[in-house]
């Protein structure tokens, strides 16, 4: 077998391990602008056919993107309603809640919450919806 580097005829093996997110979505609000980094609320949403019917369903999820030094600079121009890629990987973090029960009781629950690090950052290209005809008549030159 050849051992060449780059053999075509060997392919490669997957990662063992990956991490990898790709977004495509609404900006929900204008980014959040920290010393380092940046928020953003990503929409994505979900649409399917109800079985047996015409009727459309659809989920929206949002997703916290965190945007770190120079790529959080970048993001700085992009406001709410922006079509966007997000490319980076998923983060969970872990920590303690202290809630009051309906008994009055006091208890301690732990909270996981998920957010997206940001390795890039696109705005998109929305296509224009076809101009509606207007009602007004254009002026006429004179």
């Amino acid at each position: 077998m050849n051992k060449v580097k780059n053999n075509p005829e060997e392919p490669k093996a997957a990662p063992l391990y990956q991490n990898q997110v790709r977004l495509v979505g609404f900006l929900g609000k204008d980014p959040e602008l920290h010393e380092n980094r940046a928020i953003l609320s990503l929409a994505t949403k979900t649409s399917w056919q109800v079985k047996d019917s015409e009727k459309w369903e659809s989920h929206t999820e949002w997703h916290r993107i965190v945007v770190w030094d120079k790529t959080a600079e970048a993001v700085k121009p992009l406001v709410k309603g922006d079509y966007v890629l997000v490319e980076g990987e998923i983060r969970s973090s872990e920590y303690e809640r202290d809630l009051v029960l309906n008994d009055g009781s006091p208890a301690t629950v732990k909270q996981r919450t998920w957010e997206i690090r940001a390795r890039a950052v696109r705005k998109l290209a929305r296509k224009k919806k076809p101009a509606e005809k207007s009602a007004k008549p254009a002026k006429a030159a004179a």
